[in-house]
């Protein structure tokens, strides 16, 4: 058929323009990199690039979409029972999976969110399901249900933000986090 190749090669155009501009915003940034770059890079001309995402804004947004924030609260960590420095580090070990695997795109989510309101709102979003999975197992983990409310939310909270900026520390080459450390400290705080 050949209406099938030319849809073939419409979805591998656009595919190799997200590709590219992927690359090019994490290593260089949105702002600093013109459209023409991107076009270069994907082997297209720079109306095709336009042809399919009319701003560049689109583009950034298309990339965003890329990043898989719902498959953070579809990960299934192994809760350990009564021990809750060992389920945050379970945490810990299937977000850096998830992290490793979302690339280019997660990098630009963090570079972007402080200029581009569109795309902090998905770093709300990833923050938001991640502190959502860290409740989930702590309070699979805890063996005293009678912990109050605001530990637990604390505890949460305070180990998304920490697996967060670990990753992107480590991202930019900045130390990383102690999360073992951190996981052990809450757990203290969440059974003493």
């Amino acid at each position: 058929m050949p209406g099938t190749s030319r849809v073939r090669s419409a979805e591998d155009s656009r595919a190799r323009i997200l590709d590219a501009a992927e690359a090019l915003f994490a290593e260089e940034g949105y702002d600093a990199t013109p459209t023409s770059r991107v076009a270069e890079r994907a082997g297209v001309y720079k109306g095709l690039v336009f042809h399919y995402f009319a701003r560049k804004i689109d583009l950034l947004l298309a990339l965003v979409d890329r990043v898989p924030i719902e498959q953070i609260a579809s990960l299934e960590t192994e809760v350990v029972p009564g021990d809750v420095p060992a389920t945050l580090r379970n945490v810990a070990a299937d977000f850096d999976v998830w992290y490793t695997r979302s690339s280019g795109a997660r990098l630009i989510l963090f570079r972007e969110a402080a200029t581009h309101p569109e795309v902090s709102g998905a770093l709300a979003e990833v923050n938001a399901k991640l502190i959502g999975l860290v409740r989930r197992a702590v309070d699979g983990a805890l063996a005293d249900p009678a912990v109050p409310e605001g530990r637990r939310t604390a505890a949460a909270t305070t180990f998304a933000v920490a697996l967060l900026n670990h990753a992107h520390w480590r991202d930019v080459g900045l130390p990383a986090f102690d999360l073992a450390g951190i996981a052990d400290l809450l757990g203290a705080g969440l059974t003493s």
